[in-house]
């Protein structure tokens, strides 16, 4: 592909929002389950993987934040 191509993809204003909600919850249960690992690392690498899609589809982005009760 070269660098002048148009590359054309939908963003979240353009997906419907089932289609929204869904990768949500997929990126959700994810990080869910790394942090049930506790293996900070995973963790790390999860929460990064998900800033990317987000960021991709338009989105902010995803930080963590973990309190122990």
């Amino acid at each position: 592909m070269k660098d002048n191509d148009e590359i054309k993809s939908l963003g979240f204003k353009e997906m419907h929002p089932m289609q929204v909600d869904a990768l949500v919850d997929l990126i959700n249960r994810a990080l869910n389950l790394a942090c049930m690992t506790g293996d900070e690392e995973i963790i790390q690498e999860i929460e990064q993987s998900s800033d990317e899609v987000i960021h991709l589809f338009g989105g902010n982005g995803v930080s963590v934040k973990i309190d122990v009760h």
